[in-house]
């Protein structure tokens, strides 16, 4: 029954103690980060930091040594690369050839419109034949052929350097890098040395066939970043 006895008092304190615990704040030591003392040189800090700071300006210039002899053999390559493969295509007769109607048939197509725009301001410049003075009427005439051509190439210019502008945003956006001027080299390159056997596979201008590669691989480029950004790589 002692046992008993001693395992009943033993049940009766720990109920005591449940009942009656009380709040008793003890002082802990707790690390905290290092404020300089008013009494304090931190002579070592200070050598340690400066001993830091020098190295990272070292480390600074060293970095930007590396990275202009890096963009410096870049130029120098691309360069290179592209005064080769200029000379190369002016020898290259296919290429040549295909760079001259390509071209040529911009032009014409200039030409062309500008004869449309003439003929089209003259048309609405023979509205001046219903007045009878000949002279206002020739005033007339050609105010309105310079208000129309004028307003004629205002639109097309616009337009123009609208669809360069967009052009050239999403190129700076997805393709600005060396990346895309070693895309652009080496397909020119191609086209150059196998114009033959690419026309004879495919018959259509080479230049034609640089825009549309170029043209796919704007596409790529801007699906692939755009993928990465919806997945937070960027």
């Amino acid at each position: 029954m002692a046992w008993k006895f001693k395992y009943e008092k033993a049940e009766q304190a720990k109920r005591y103690a449940q009942t009656h615990q009380k709040t008793v704040e003890v002082s802990v030591e707790k690390k905290v980060p290092y404020e300089k003392c008013e009494n304090c040189d931190r002579t070592a800090y200070q050598k340690a930091k400066e001993k830091c700071d020098n190295r990272k300006i070292q480390l600074e210039k060293k970095y930007k040594n590396m990275t202009a002899t890096y963009e410096s053999a870049l130029f120098l390559l691309a360069w290179y690369s592209t005064a080769t493969t200029l000379f190369n295509a002016i020898f290259s007769p296919v290429f040549f050839n295909d760079f001259i109607i390509f071209f040529g048939t911009i032009g014409k197509g200039i030409v062309n419109l500008f004869q449309e725009f003439v003929t089209g301001a003259d048309s609405f410049g023979q509205l001046s034949n219903g007045i009878s003075n000949s002279i206002f009427s020739g005033i007339v005439y050609w105010l309105i052929v310079v208000i129309l051509m004028g307003t004629l190439f205002i639109i097309t210019g616009l337009i123009i350097v609208w669809i360069g502008y967009q052009v050239g945003k999403i190129y700076w956006k997805y393709c600005w890098d060396i990346i895309s001027i070693m895309v652009a080299l080496m397909s020119i390159a191609i086209a150059i040395y196998f114009g033959e056997w690419i026309k004879s596979v495919i018959p259509i201008n080479l230049i034609v066939l640089l825009l549309l590669v170029h043209v796919v691989y704007i596409g790529i480029r801007c699906y692939v970043k755009d993928w990465q950004e919806e997945r937070g790589y960027f």
